[in-house]
């Protein structure tokens, strides 16, 4: 060690320096506590926004799941929709041909469940409620379900459409079912029973544990009154909670603002647990799905990295602490600041030798300078190992690895500093990757002096990335398979509307073709009821047609290509309302236009949508004297508000969920004239354009349609 010398020179000045101190100390404790207060602002601030990002994430992932969930499901019901419209059909038919073909109706019946393997069973009751034809059911049976409140409300409500029924033990195989059911009618019109498939709970639980919710998460069915029909994990005592309604305030108002999607927080779960729920309506239905990701389990990343900067903090503060007493030790003592020096350096070793990394010093020739006691933790060799071996670095580097070095060091001569990932095999055999960077050392002389390097175990980091490589994998495949069920299910859309326009043409053109043979060669040999009976056939005939071409129609929207371009909404209302009033010369039509905006889509679309909207407000007005038609809208944020409302006879809006169904009618048959598919195809246009459509009306005083298209479209769009 060098003694420290001080001149006779020096003294006065370090005396001068001495007085000063006391100035120095307080600005010194001033910048400590200014660069303190700065640090725990912006640390304070980054967790409190990290916090935000956390609870974001959370709430995004419960909508996307259950907004999948919802898609899923509502694909589901959309097929048992289908097979009771087809099984219902069948029965009827069978009906007007003179009676019922229990045989043939069976068959029937197992083809179309086979098709649906997801459904626990499809069954016909008849008229008295007795169960009688289709899965499980034993001839002869006397299985009543006349007491259930779905036969109950299709028996006295005609127009009920189809139904869902509350979680109730089947009477057939006593499993926990959810049934859908539908009406089957008579040729007068009169009941005849109903076709009614049950989806057993069982099946939907299986079906909500493939998705990955967390340990303590949850996936839950309910109706529009929040009773659970279905729920993973299934509780403790199931029979106390599905079927039930738990008491859910955030819940209850999100549903009464009539959202078709939202999120809450909410502790009134089953378990008592606090879950961040994600909830969408099932489309078409009045069933939610809701996922729940636990609050605990979401938010522990978040917790961990708040404690992890919270110990980084206060390192900080003792290290500003320790710092600023050093230096005002140093500055007190500056008499022996040799001595103080040497302090110093034995202090910055130490803090050195007990980083966290494993860091050492590597000469000009290959010899271990500094070597850190975190080498023992990384490697499983302690500093001296390393200080004896230098070629102990390499040695432990994996085999297949060694190359990856060998080219780091070609470039560290030519770099200030670089880096490289590798293995190493430790002193007990287990392999580690590591993360090393380093950079070349220069004296003032520009000598080389070595290599500050410093390695950090990165392991945990590889495996994770191995993880979400394979997840990604996974989720391509997932991709690539939904996929695939989409093209099929188009294929089979395109085979369905093949079907229409030949398989149902060819006998629709045999009746009338025969009943055109009737009139012109035997209409003397038939009576006056005969040829009225004949007219009827020539007339549904002919409505027959119309309907496979509006169907047809219908089923097309859905896989026409999209020819985007700016549309004057206003200009095209205009234009539909003039044909519409020369149609009906004899009636007074008034049209009222608020300023419509402009939007960007398909205008033959757009076109179709509006001429069925007005068509719908000419023909419902026509009890009026004279009928008001008001078309208006206007830019909501993010959306485009439409609407178009009438003074005509309205409708009530307990059968408002039908309105939007392909052939389904809020109004007797006969009254108004139509198919039942305008509004359907409003909503199929409507939702390519990426918006969504709602219905409000009061009987005998009117209607409004209302729809909203993305605003953001038309803005970007409209520039070009």
């Amino acid at each position: 060690m060098v003694t420290p010398t001080i001149s006779a020179k020096g003294r006065p000045r370090l005396a001068e320096r001495a007085t000063s101190s006391a100035a120095f100390v307080k600005w010194m404790q001033v910048g400590f506590a200014l660069i303190n207060l700065f640090v725990f602002g912006m640390v304070g601030f980054s967790l409190h926004q990290s916090h935000g990002e956390s609870q974001a994430r959370a709430a995004v992932t419960g909508q996307n799941l259950s907004h999948l969930l919802a898609q899923e499901f509502a694909g589901d019901i959309d097929k048992i929709d289908l097979t009771l419209f087809a099984a219902a059909d069948e029965a009827e038919r069978q009906l007007a041909a003179g009676g019922i073909d229990g045989p043939a109706l069976n068959a029937f019946i197992a083809r179309a469940h086979a098709r649906l393997p997801n459904l626990d069973a499809l069954r016909i009751a008849d008229a008295q409620g007795i169960v009688a034809y289709g899965s499980d059911v034993a001839p002869g049976s006397q299985v009543s379900v006349a007491d259930r409140p779905h036969f109950v409300r299709l028996r006295d409500e005609p127009g009920a459409g189809r139904l869902i029924s509350r979680v109730q033990k089947s009477r057939v195989n006593h499993k926990s079912v959810i049934v859908f059911a539908r009406r089957i009618n008579r040729a007068d019109g009169s009941f005849a029973g109903m076709v009614f498939a049950a989806v057993a709970l069982d099946y939907l639980t299986r079906a909500f544990a493939n998705i990955d919710v967390g340990r303590q998460g949850s996936i839950s069915l309910r109706d529009a009154e929040l009773r659970i029909l279905a729920r993973h994990p299934v509780p403790p005592e199931p029979d106390k909670v599905i079927g039930e309604k738990l008491a859910v305030p955030t819940l209850e108002a999100l549903i009464r603002t009539g959202l078709d999607a939202g999120g809450y927080v909410s502790t009134d779960t089953v378990d008592g647990v606090e879950r961040k729920f994600g909830v969408h309506r099932i489309p078409n239905s009045p069933l939610y799905m809701v996922v729940g990701r636990a609050t605990g389990e979401y938010m522990a990343q978040w917790r961990n990295q708040a404690a992890n900067t919270a110990a980084m903090v206060a390192l900080f503060f003792l290290t500003t602490l320790i710092s600023s007493w050093l230096i005002h030790r140093n500055w007190k003592h500056q008499l022996v600041a040799t001595l103080e020096l040497a302090r110093e350096e034995e202090k910055f070793h130490t803090v050195a030798d007990y980083t966290y990394d494993w860091e050492y010093w590597e000469g000009p020739d290959g010899e271990i300078l500094f070597m850190s006691p975190a080498c023992d933790r990384v490697t499983g060799y302690s500093p001296a190992e390393f200080l004896a071996q230098p070629d102990l670095l390499y040695r432990i580097i994996h085999p297949d690895d060694a190359h990856l070095m060998a080219d780091h060091q070609s470039d560290i001569t030519a770099r200030d500093e670089a880096g490289v990932d590798f293995r190493i095999v430790r002193r007990d055999g287990e392999v580690r990757w590591i993360g090393h960077g380093c950079r070349a050392v220069f004296g003032r002389d520009g000598k080389f002096m070595g290599r500050r390097a410093s390695n950090r175990d990165i392991t945990e980091r590889v495996e994770a990335e191995a993880t979400v490589r394979q997840l990604n994998a996974s989720l391509e495949q997932r991709v690539a398979r939904r996929t695939a069920e989409l093209e099929a299910a188009n294929k089979e859309l395109e085979d369905f509307s093949y079907s229409i326009s030949h398989d149902l043409r060819t006998p629709l053109r045999a009746i009338a073709g025969f009943a055109r043979i009737l009139v012109d060669e035997h209409a003397a040999a038939l009576d006056s009821e005969g040829r009225r009976l004949l007219d009827v056939v020539q007339v549904n005939t002919v409505r027959m047609g119309c309907l496979i071409d509006e169907l047809l129609e219908f089923l097309r929207l859905g896989r026409r290509p999209m020819n985007f371009g700016p549309v004057d909404v206003a200009q095209l209302v205009l234009e539909i309302f003039r044909e519409l009033r020369d149609s009906v010369p004899d009636r007074k039509l008034q049209l009222v236009l608020k300023n419509p905006p402009s939007l960007w889509g398909d205008r033959t679309m757009i076109r179709r949508l509006l001429t069925n909207l007005l068509s719908n407000a000419v023909k419902f007005t026509q009890p009026r004297p004279q009928a008001v038609i008001e078309v208006g809208g206007e830019i909501q944020g993010d959306q485009v508000l439409y609407y178009v409302k009438d003074n005509g006879v309205g409708f009530d809006m307990q059968y408002v969920d039908k309105l939007f169904q392909v052939f389904e009618r809020v109004h007797p048959v006969g009254q108004f004239e139509g198919s039942g598919t305008g509004l359907a195809m409003v909503r199929r246009i409507v939702g390519r354009h990426g918006g969504r459509v709602w219905a409000e009306g009061q009987v005998d005083v009117g209607a409004t349609i209302s729809f909203t298209l993305p605003a953001r479209e038309v803005a970007n769009d409209a520039t070009q």
